[in-house]
């Protein structure tokens, strides 16, 4: 499947006056160009950028709507934000200059116009969010306004601003946002194994193949980046600062730094360039350039357009079926299904793995392997059970208050709980230690691909644990992010992490703890809910329910569930999410509301 296929595609047109955001070196607000990229003949209409008439400054504005105005004004870019220089007397418009970022705001109407004396306006602004150079947008608390001072003078043409605080940047509405950015994945290979990860980025719509090539060869963002190989040549970057496109073609120029990569490389290049590029909706097919001729790398076919082709792969594919479970029966079932009784039948079973019975005194189930595996706790959270093809495999001790495993798609088990200090790494231990307790937390990959009951589990080494407690976890699709609840005290958060590998796949480390759902407390249980979005469990609005929380947007409140205690995931967004109660009863997602699924039982997604 396509990258374009997977991935969201424009949401409405850009405005052709919005071009470019004004910004030598920036991946998300490119420099302005004298090469633009092409258009392919064949483009659709709706692929057409909508005109739109941005203000500009009157004779007859007061000081505090020729403030207003210069705000409202740079929701165009066109000709370097001409028409909100107009705003601005010459010395102010040659001193500001757009910056690294955009700064959102909620709108018009809620902005507060005064004037302290005849030579300032103070303009009070609610900002709910802000997009970095990079394209990463960062959510503000909803009470969160700015205080801007600007200068007005008296001018032959009227009141204009003399001058703007420092680093202001260009500031656009909310309702801008949609029309002015796309929502796209950068993706970049993954450190370990042939899959790709993505970094959720809103860029320009206007010469957005060019945003997207220049960001595929930019650095992750810092707590990702121990999952991303990083053996591109020092330097690698386009050659010109445009990448045209020709009759679906997009044309990548590199530096000829680019030259130097080996054959891994270049084809970890071109699955990155291709994924990424192949979002920008002219674009059918990538051709990577250094000094005018193609990079070659092994087996390159004449025409790439999905990594595929270069022996890379997206892993976001939902899930069809899910397994059932009452009480020691396990049985496939219909994940579209209105409930589990008519979900369960002889065709959900089709094809896949025998399943085993599972003793009442093991819960907490996850299934690997396209449910060849399965893993269970026991109930009193000190043991693993796992079974292979439905023969019991041996598991070694662990620790104590398990949680419920997850398989990633390396065929690695993770489990999270406590242990003794002595069984840890010694940098979590050591500051186990200092609090005085006599456990800490850790967590295990275990390799699933061998049955000797010798083979020892890996201790992760995760240095911002501490003194916490793990209370659930989730890997990401592709095995290279983990998703997981952090009890603090009392209260619990959800974060991700990036998971480091050694070099034959094994799990060894986590990266820094990246908070998500600031907004969601007393978390209970977080899922992957797709490859750029989860699903959390906690107390937001007052009340305990699941919140969809994408990495690169607002959280989505998806409403309660009576007695709701655990996540499961399809990994096919908002539709694929359930809800596992205390009452051992599961609620599947119908429209906007939670409908009853399972009445008696567990529910366990199996990956792949």
């Amino acid at each position: 499947m396509s990258p374009r296929r997977r991935l969201p595609r424009a949401l409405v047109a850009v405005a052709a006056a919005a071009s470019v955001f004004a910004t030598a070196g920036c991946v998300g607000l490119p420099s302005t160009s004298s090469v633009a990229p092409g258009k392919a003949v064949d483009a659709k209409d709706d692929s057409e950028p909508l005109a739109v008439e941005p203000l500009t400054a009157s004779a007859y504005d007061d000081p505090r709507q020729i403030a207003t105005g210069f705000l409202r004004a740079q929701m165009s870019a066109h000709d370097d934000y001409q028409a909100a220089r107009t705003f601005l007397t010459g010395d102010a418009s040659r001193r500001w200059r757009p910056g690294t970022a955009v700064t959102v705001f909620a709108g018009d109407s809620d902005i507060t116009a005064t004037r302290p004396d005849t030579t300032t306006v103070r303009l009070s602004v609610p900002v709910v969010a802000t997009i970095d150079a990079d394209g990463h947008l960062v959510r503000q608390p909803s009470t969160t306004r700015r205080d801007l001072r600007f200068t007005v003078s008296s001018t032959a043409g009227g009141w204009r601003l003399s001058q703007v605080p420092d680093g202001l940047g260009v500031w656009i509405s909310s309702t801008d946002v949609a029309r002015l950015f796309s929502r796209v994945n950068v993706y970049y290979p993954a450190a370990y194994g042939r899959s790709l990860v993505p970094d959720p980025r809103l860029l320009p719509r206007q010469g957005l193949a060019t945003a997207l090539a220049r960001a595929a060869l930019s650095a992750p963002p810092q707590w990702l980046r121990p999952a991303i190989a990083t053996s591109l040549p020092t330097g690698t970057a386009l050659a010109v600062d445009a990448v045209p496109v020709r009759d679906g073609e997009a044309d990548v120029a590199l530096s000829s730094r680019a030259s130097a990569a080996d054959n891994p490389a270049r084809a970890a290049l071109w699955a990155s360039v291709t994924a990424t590029v192949m979002q920008a909706p002219e674009v059918r097919s990538v051709s990577v350039r250094v000094g005018g001729a193609r990079l070659e790398t092994d087996n390159l076919p004449a025409q790439v357009s999905d990594p595929s082709q270069v022996g890379y792969s997206i892993t976001a594919d939902s899930l069809d079926e899910v397994i059932s479970r009452s009480g020691a029966y396990l049985a496939w079932t219909h994940a579209q299904a209105n409930d589990s009784v008519s979900g369960t039948d002889a065709r959900a079973a089709q094809g896949r793995p025998v399943l085993p019975a599972v003793p009442a005194d093991w819960s907490l189930l996850a299934a690997g392997q396209g449910g060849r595996q399965i893993a269970a706790i026991s109930n009193d959270r000190t043991s693993v059970r796992r079974w292979l093809n439905g023969t019991d495999v041996t598991v070694p001790d662990l620790g104590n208050q398990l949680v419920r495993p997850a398989f990633d798609s390396s065929g690695w088990l993770w489990v999270a709980g406590r242990t003794s200090s002595a069984s840890t790494p010694s940098s979590q231990a050591s500051r186990s230690k200092r609090t005085g307790d006599t456990s800490s937390a850790a967590l295990w990959a275990l390799d699933t691909t061998s049955t000797s009951p010798t083979r020892t589990p890996t201790a992760l080494d995760v240095q911002w644990l501490g003194a916490s407690s793990v209370t659930s976890l989730s890997v990401s699709p592709e095995g290279s992010r983990v998703a997981l609840t952090i009890r603090d005290g009392d209260d619990a958060r959800a974060v991700v992490a990036a998971v480091e590998r050694d070099e034959r796949g094994r799990p060894v480390s986590l990266g820094p703890a990246h908070d998500i759902a600031p907004g969601v407390h007393d978390v209970k249980d977080v899922v992957w809910a797709d490859g750029t979005s989860l699903a959390v469990l906690g107390t937001s609005d007052g009340l305990l329910q699941p919140t969809l929380v994408p990495l690169d947007d607002a959280p989505v409140p998806l409403g309660g569930v009576t007695g709701a205690s655990s996540l499961v995931s399809t990994l096919d967004g908002r539709s694929g999410l359930f809800v596992r109660t205390d009452a051992n009863t599961v609620f599947t997602r119908q429209g906007s509301s939670w409908s009853s699924f399972l009445t008696r039982g567990d529910l366990i997604a199996p990956r792949s």
